[in-house]
């Protein structure tokens, strides 16, 4: 059993599949931000071949949700991960 992400739209991604994973900010047509996204990149394209694991409302609770999965990646050897909910995010 490969290590499985389960975004928190409900999606399921396979762990072999991802290349990196990074947060980046939402941004509107005037360049304010809105929020936060984790996102998950499957290819050298990440503008076409990225996965959204998780929105959140500021940069903190997206950075806590990185290191959560970072640690799971660490610790876990066959399992899956709930990405947490928006307003959420875990602790650091």
């Amino acid at each position: 059993m490969a290590k499985s992400i389960i975004t928190q739209d409900g999606i399921i991604v396979n762990y072999s599949n991802l290349l990196a994973v990074f947060v980046d900010d939402e941004l509107d047509d005037d360049e304010n931000v809105l929020g936060y996204n984790l996102v998950g990149v499957t290819s050298m394209d990440e503008k076409n071949d990225a996965i959204l694991l998780g929105s959140f409302d500021d940069e903190a609770s997206a950075m806590n949700a990185k290191a959560e999965l970072i640690r799971w990646l660490q610790s876990e050897a066959f399992s899956t991960f709930e990405m947490s909910q928006a307003g959420k995010g875990g602790d650091a």
